[in-house]
């Protein structure tokens, strides 16, 4: 039983780790893209154009926020929803015919 524990969790983290990848990298796909478009603009406004630690930096922090949060939601809940199901198993092996005061009589 503890390896089928052990093996929901394990998947539990790697989907949480994968969401955390493609969230991030649509992220910072969907950042790059406004930080170029931001920069067109600026220069063809005449204004000067930001560097990529004033401009770029900031969104590739939120789109790693945004994906930690998710990475932290779908771990939580793989584990509440592992250990709910384990003690639903463990609570249905030690329940049966036999109670601690005995036979159940009907």
């Amino acid at each position: 039983m503890r390896e089928q524990v052990r093996l929901a969790m394990a998947l539990w983290f790697v989907l949480a780790i994968v969401v955390f990848n493609v969230t991030f990298d649509w992220n910072v796909r969907a950042a790059n893209h406004a930080f170029v478009r931001s920069q067109i603009v600026r220069h063809q406004q005449g204004l000067p154009t930001l560097t990529i630690n004033d401009g770029f930096r900031p969104m590739v922090r939120d789109a790693a926020r945004h994906a930690a949060m998710w990475l932290a939601a779908i771990a939580a809940a793989g584990t509440a929803a592992t250990v709910l199901a384990n003690r639903g198993q463990v609570a249905q092996r030690h329940s049966g015919p036999f109670q601690r005061n005995g036979p159940q009589v009907r």
